[in-house]
């Protein structure tokens, strides 16, 4: 009898035991109480940010103020530069560990990056990207660099900037492997380098919308209207402006020229001095004497759908023969380019509406922006979208308009 209820006994203990380790081995967040909003913060990190003479064999431990989602870790962390051969993750509570499959190089300033995607167990994300820099050296590297992207459109998401090292034997295909550096813009395209190693770069913006920190063909993307960028310690602002990612090349079409219509005039008569010209045309035409058609030209029908002239400009602008200018008004298909004239505009003659004004360098000469391209590599042209909107009023001459074209 003894030995049935001891045995009974170890049952009951066993099953309690195991119903421990299966709590504590599914990861889930505590009930009751108010509803957490607070996203989880590092309280202690085995690499602080601005540290030098790191043991490149030492794994990166990184403890935080509340559980970690397990779930969300993946592509969460990103090291820059690229490791050889990548690294593994381990996650317990609220600490994860980051091992290098090889040691970290000698001498080599390194970028941590936490993604916004990283959540604790109540599912709050932090909400900017967490970076640590470090360096295995002595001291971190000091190139910078900074810049903005002009978008034709508005931006949906804030962008991915990557920076790729543009040494000797570049090949346009490494645009999509793995960059050397990589930071998140903000929502206005606005971003920051800071601790890069100094020499030549290519620069690429993308909307990362497959979340792998890499550009992949047919992404929207921006680069510079400069191929290489010479990074240094010097402080730097560069402009990134619309390119094409695609890797086909656009074939150009050839049309054929279609046969010249006949001229409408059949024949001249011998001419003399002094002599009357006589023409013979296929079609009967009316003849304007040229004072008549002067005094027809000076007439204005007044159209309270027309503006009769927009002007202004911008004292900023340096002169540029192949500037142009465009107003577009808001909700018609058509838009309205002119020339610019030491920084000025004027459009005549265009529908009266409320539009948008822009700036660009034309210089393929063809009215329009032209995009970029990464292969093989085009500059894109350069643009400014003058901010606010501008109204051309029906039957009025506006000169002087000063606008903000320049930032």
């Amino acid at each position: 009898m003894l030995m049935k209820k001891n045995i009974v006994m170890m049952v009951m203990a066993a099953a309690l035991l195991s119903a421990f380790l299966i709590s504590c081995a599914n990861q889930s967040a505590p009930g009751g109480g108010p509803v957490d909003t607070t996203p989880p913060e590092i309280i202690l990190s085995t690499h602080e940010n601005g540290q030098t003479n790191v043991n490149p064999r030492v794994s990166i431990d990184i403890r935080f103020s509340k559980w970690i989602n397990i779930a969300s870790l993946a592509n969460v962390v990103s090291i820059y530069p690229v490791l050889p051969k990548s690294f593994a993750i381990r996650a317990s509570k609220n600490r994860i560990s980051i091992i290098p499959v090889e040691p970290l190089e000698d001498n080599t300033t390194y970028h941590l990056v936490l993604s916004t995607s990283l959540k604790d167990l109540r599912g709050n994300a932090i909400t900017e990207p967490i970076s640590i820099v470090f360096s295995t050296g002595p001291e971190l590297d000091r190139g910078q660099l900074s810049g903005s992207i002009r978008s034709l459109e508005p931006l949906t998401v804030p962008p991915k900037v990557a920076l790729y090292w543009a040494g000797d034997g570049w090949n346009d295909l490494w645009y999509y492997y793995p960059p050397r550096y990589i930071v998140r813009g903000d929502s206005a395209g606005v971003f920051s380098f800071s601790h890069l190693r100094e020499g030549p770069y290519r620069i690429v913006a993308f909307n990362d919308k497959y979340r792998r920190n890499r550009l992949f063909p047919g992404d929207v993307s921006f680069t510079s209207l400069q191929q290489t960028i010479n990074v240094t310690s010097a402080a730097q602002t560069v402009r990134l402006f619309p390119t094409d990612s695609d890797t086909a090349e656009v074939k150009p079409v050839v049309y054929e020229p279609e046969e010249e219509a006949p001229d409408t005039v059949a024949a001249v008569v011998e001419k003399a001095p002094d002599a009357i010209f006589e023409m013979t045309f296929a079609e009967p035409q009316v003849m304007i004497d040229q004072a008549v058609r002067d005094s027809l030209d000076a007439i204005v029908i007044p159209n309270d759908t027309t503006c009769y002239r927009l002007n202004g400009g911008a004292d900023c602008l340096e002169p540029n023969e192949r500037r142009k200018w465009t107003f577009s008004p808001i909700g018609r298909d058509e838009t309205f380019t002119v020339r610019d004239s030491a920084g000025t505009f004027t459009f005549r003659m265009i529908p009266s509406s409320k539009g948008t004004l822009k700036w660009f360098i034309d210089d393929n000469d063809d009215d329009k922006v032209t995009i970029g391209k990464l292969i093989p590599w085009r500059a894109p042209e350069e643009f400014f979208l003058v901010p606010g909107i501008l109204d051309a009023r029906g039957r009025w001459e506006i000169d002087g308009w000063q606008v903000n074209a320049c930032e």
